[in-house]
């Protein structure tokens, strides 16, 4: 016995304006999700330029804390013998640089192209440089905002006197390599700055 077929009269397809909002919504959940993600993708640039810049500056700093300390080295004792025509300073003043000698050869003379030790701040390309003897100044730490070094006598009261050095204030200011459009100050660059006194161990 054939089969008879009603037709269904109450389904329609989906129309345009449901389509339109379908679509919309999809719209708005790949822009959510996208601008969730391109904000952790920020963060994390922002995170490693901070990481950077921390351990630019502390890599710096350290260096320069190994060389004063070592600012004077004297094995043969030419500084603390009856002739002063062969002292040395183991620390020179500068007003902007940091200046160190020392003997590491022990020939009793400080003239040897590793002995003398500068350290100078490159302003027109945010570089610290580190010159070795009659070498070329080559760069220590980019993204440096500012270098300042001073000196303290043995009460700790400042002095310019090179052989009343007994201290020397360094303080290193770094900066992030780019900068964060959502950071207010300094023109959207992140700043650390460190600060130590350092004596130097073999000064008289």
């Amino acid at each position: 016995m054939p089969r008879s077929f009603t037709p269904v009269t109450n389904q329609r397809g989906v129309t345009l304006t449901e389509l339109l909002i379908a679509l919309a919504l999809g719209l708005f959940t790949i822009g959510a999700v996208y601008a969730v993600h391109l904000n952790q993708v920020k963060k994390q640039i922002v995170q490693e330029d901070v990481l950077a810049m921390q351990q630019t500056a502390r890599a710096a700093l350290d260096m320069m804390a190994r060389e004063i300390r070592m600012a004077g080295y004297d094995p043969m004792g030419v500084n603390r013998d009856a002739v002063s025509s062969n002292d040395f300073y183991g620390l020179s003043y500068h007003p902007t640089e940091l200046h160190v000698r020392t003997d590491l050869n022990g020939n009793g003379v400080p003239t040897d192209s590793k002995e003398s030790i500068v350290y100078l701040f490159d302003d027109s390309t945010s570089t610290l440089r580190r010159k070795v003897g009659m070498g070329g100044r080559q760069p220590v730490a980019e993204h440096i905002k500012a270098f300042t070094v001073s000196y303290r006598d043995a009460l700790g009261h400042p002095t310019t006197h090179a052989p009343s050095i007994r201290a020397v204030d360094v303080q290193v200011t770094a900066r992030t390599a780019h900068p964060d459009s959502q950071y207010p100050e300094n023109e959207g660059y992140r700043t650390l700055t460190l600060r130590s006194r350092i004596v130097p161990r073999n000064l008289p």
